[in-house]
């Protein structure tokens, strides 16, 4: 990035220094944190200027720090105004426009602290507080060390003017301040500031570089990421045209020639319709989750009625059930709503869970698909008596390509995909997702979503009998 020098600021301040740490936009904000942090700041010195008059009765130029409050409030609003109204523009200028800010800040505290008793007062210290800023804001340059040679000065300045009797002593206690006690103080102060100046200068340029080098890895790892997810969108739709054809081929010669097929001749074929089933299913398991890792699937609200949408959906997978002689029940459990979804992403979530139990319940079990309402979410659970998963397993079964043991010996073929496309849409629709399962009893796989946009019936608070469907 090039660095560029201004006739305000040299080569000390410049664009790589510090635009490569904050943008334009996160300054804009830090800024108006800023100052509202002030207006907090002139509450406080009120107050304590209230408390020193009317409790502690010190002898501070009482007059002199209201008027200072004034001058504080005047001028921040007007940095408001200005940060509120004025355009965005770069980096550089909303860090002109910051270190502007602590410079009056620097000249407001030591007047304060002049005013309030000068170095007797404990509160000048918080001067170092802009230091500190100072690093955080201009790492590598050397603005906060000017910054800290100008706190220095203006601490030093009125004390020695008060000292040397240029102007008038405002003592907490009545002491008259000593030599020794006066280079006793600001020895202290220079030596705290300048240590503080260097330790928080040099780690923020640590800090800088690591965030650096952690930006640089993560805009390699997301073009790496995105090339993937490209390059497995490209072999998944490759693939998916042939075994497409193989399957139709299949199915030809098995309507035309399987009554003159020999048994096991048919029944190989039957296996390999079979198999080029399950690698359709593979391949658009692959397809849909680099869409949806690559954005192009989109999220398509519609108004559906939540019960009824999510029968119609769980009846497809009868013929499915029946097949291995599944008992496949739909439990209503709740009142009748309606709500707006994300159609084809809880079709895909469900779709997908509903396969899963039934793929890995043995022939004869039983999957029960449960809808529910709560207070404040919606959702359903697909519970089954399939294998079950082990708590070891529990930990990954979201995560991409993973199966089982358990689950590749029960089925060969397996993308591992389909639960972590169903975790990323639920995740996506501010949903949750949760597994409760125990090794050859069964799993319960159950998702929740907000009820945000939900619309009751008239009949709120009525049980709609609806008997389970059994098959």
């Amino acid at each position: 990035m090039k660095t560029i020098h201004n006739k305000y600021f040299p080569h000390w301040f410049s664009r790589k220094d510090a635009s490569s740490f904050f943008s334009a936009n996160d300054l804009r904000v830090r800024i108006g944190w800023y100052i509202n942090l002030r207006w907090l700041a002139i509450i406080g010195v009120l107050v304590a200027v209230t408390i020193s008059y009317s409790i502690l009765h010190f002898r501070i130029a009482y007059n002199a720090l209201l008027s200072i409050v004034s001058v504080m409030i005047i001028l921040n609003l007007i940095g408001f105004l200005l940060w509120r109204h004025l355009p965005l523009k770069d980096d550089f200028r909303e860090l002109a426009f910051a270190e502007i800010q602590i410079i009056f800040d620097l000249f407001i505290i030591s007047l304060l602290v002049y005013f309030s008793g000068g170095i007797q007062n404990p509160f000048f210290f918080l001067l170092i507080v802009f230091i500190i800023l100072s690093g955080i804001l201009f790492p590598g340059a050397i603005l906060p060390y000017i910054n800290a040679t100008a706190s220095a000065f203006l601490l030093t300045l009125w004390s020695l003017l008060e000292f040397l009797g240029v102007l008038p002593q405002y003592s907490l206690e009545g002491n008259v301040i000593t030599i020794s006690y006066l280079l006793t103080v600001l020895s202290s102060f220079y030596i705290i500031t300048f240590s503080g100046a260097y330790i928080i200068n040099n780690f923020m340029i640590k800090y800088q570089s690591l965030k650096k080098v952690i930006d640089e890895k993560n805009s390699q790892l997301e073009h790496v990421i995105e090339e993937r997810n490209k390059a497995f969108r490209f072999a998944a739709h490759e693939l998916k045209s042939p075994m497409v054809a193989i399957k139709s081929t299949l199915d030809v010669v098995l309507s035309l020639y399987s009554e003159d097929m020999k048994p096991d001749i048919k029944n190989m074929v039957l296996r390999a319709e079979r198999r080029s089933d399950q690698i359709i299913n593979m391949v658009k398991e692959m397809i849909s989750i680099s869409q949806y890792n690559l954005g192009i699937e989109k999220q398509e609200f519609v108004t559906v009625e939540y019960d009824e949408w999510l029968t119609q959906l769980v009846l497809t997978f009868v013929d499915h059930a029946m097949q291995k002689n599944i008992s496949l029940s739909i439990i209503h459990v709740n009142d009748d709503f309606i709500v707006d979804i994300d159609k084809s992403g809880l079709e895909s979530v469900v779709s997908n869970l509903m396969t899963n139990a039934i793929r890995y319940t043995p022939c004869g079990g039983k999957v029960f698909v449960i809808s529910f309402r709560k207070k404040n979410c919606f959702g359903f659970s697909v519970k089954d008596t399939g294998i079950g998963i082990s708590e070891e397993d529990k930990v990954n079964i979201f995560s991409e390509f993973y199966r089982s043991k358990k689950a590749k010996e029960m089925e060969q073929l397996g993308t591992g995909l389909g639960l972590n496309l169903v975790k990323e849409i639920v995740k996506k629709n501010n949903g949750t997702i949760t597994v409760e399962s125990e090794i050859d009893k069964g799993s319960t796989f159950t998702v929740e979503f907000p009820l945000t946009n939900a619309v009751f019936s008239e009949f709120e608070y009525r049980l709609i009998a609806k008997p389970p469907i059994f098959e």
